[in-house]
């Protein structure tokens, strides 16, 4: 593609940069690419890892509209002609994988470039296939199907015991959390008139709105690491109807360090899974604490044997927290974005037990708390 664009004209090559999910780099184009005594066209083009989705804004101009440009096969291409060009002074990447290595290529040329089918047709995924019949609308649950549903799913996913209560649409409702996680569903008898349901788990704190489904249902979870209270209330307008509440008991994951204070107790159950957390956690083998940036924290652990990581925030203003490990040249990440409390990931060591683990935190004041627990050894690998 620079040999194309270079043989029409001038053409640049811009840093590459590294992008993570949801995450939006504005791109900044040379002055001499916009130069209006210079005829011609300028072009834009983004490449980045053949399966890595990506997203160009063009923004708009005086009396003309932007554009959106989504990346086919990881490369996008934006071409303006004569005073169109100046569109190109606002223009925003974001990433939509998560997480690549984007390059980013300016041009200047007489005429406009070949598409990019024609530029780089390895990348050409072909037509778009048209909308499918999603059929029609299947019929909606009654409410008690849906209680019992929600009973019969806790139950067997271990659950130890399973409540309703009633939700009045005129005051709130004070339910006693027990230690563990608690799934928590509601339900209307009319699921065509939406409604918020507002969760405050302590006192004197803001509550959280959670808005209704389609189906008039609200689902959301939450651990405690000691008998507390949890208010419940409905926000509403229309006809006041009575709405119902089903709570699922979990235990918390036997091994789960308290040492810290129950609020970061809460924070490494709901990171391990919550509810789905694995019942016994193991050996604890490692605790650190740190700040904001990348931060390494190389092992020597038993070989052939398995881990699960966790991260947690402390407090900041997070915008990421990542965790990674590479056992035996093997890369294992996870990320995780607020509002979830936490990224967490399980991998095994080789021959020698070394494994590199990192921790990145991005925001304003992050500290975040990294535990390390052994779970079992590794399976063997067939010969």
């Amino acid at each position: 593609m620079e040999g194309v664009l270079g043989a029409q004209g001038r053409v640049e090559r811009l840093k590459p940069r590294l992008l993570e999910r949801e995450e939006a780099m504005p791109i900044v184009v040379p002055p001499w690419a916009l130069d209006p005594s210079r005829r011609g066209c300028t072009t834009l083009a983004l490449l980045g890892p053949a399966r890595t989705h990506f997203v160009l804004h063009v923004g708009p101009g005086r009396g003309m509209a932007g554009g959106v440009y989504p990346s086919n096969g990881g490369a996008v291409l934006a071409t303006r002609c004569g005073a169109d060009r100046f569109t190109l002074l606002n223009v925003l990447l974001e990433m939509r994988s998560p997480r690549a290595v984007v390059s980013a290529l300016i041009g200047l040329t007489e005429e406009p470039p070949p598409p990019l089918a024609a530029l780089l047709p390895e990348r050409d995924s072909g037509p778009a296939a048209g909308l499918g019949d999603p059929g029609a609308e299947p019929p909606r649950e009654l409410p008690a199907e849906s209680l019992r549903r929600f009973e019969r799913q806790a139950a067997s996913d271990g659950a130890s015991a399973v409540r309703e209560e009633p939700l009045p649409a005129e005051r709130a409702v004070v339910v006693q959390l027990e230690p563990g996680c608690h799934r928590l569903l509601t339900t209307t008898p009319d699921p065509g008139t939406p409604y918020a349901l507002l969760i405050r788990e302590r006192e004197n704190e803001r509550p959280e709105r959670f808005q209704s489904s389609a189906t008039g249902e609200v689902s959301h979870e939450v651990c405690a690491a000691r008998r507390r209270p949890l208010t419940l209330s409905i926000e509403a307008s229309g006809v006041s109807v009575e709405r119902r509440a089903a709570l699922a008991h979990f235990s918390l994951p036997e091994g789960l360090p308290t040492r810290f204070g129950s609020e970061v107790t809460e924070r490494l159950a709901t990171a391990l899974g919550g509810s789905a957390a694995p019942k016994r956690l193991g050996l604890l083998v490692s605790v650190s604490m740190g700040a904001q940036g990348l931060t390494l924290l190389p092992r020597e652990l038993l070989p052939a044997t398995c881990y699960v990581a966790v991260a947690i925030v402390l407090h900041g203003d997070a915008r990421a927290l990542s965790l990674g490990a590479r056992a035996e040249g093997w890369p294992r990440e996870a990320n995780s974005r607020p509002p979830t409390k936490g990224p967490r990931l399980g991998f095994c060591t080789g021959s020698s037990g070394q494994v590199d683990l990192e921790v990145e935190a991005r925001g304003l004041g992050v500290a975040w708390l990294f535990a390390l627990f052994r779970t079992g050894p590794a399976a063997p690998v067939p010969r």
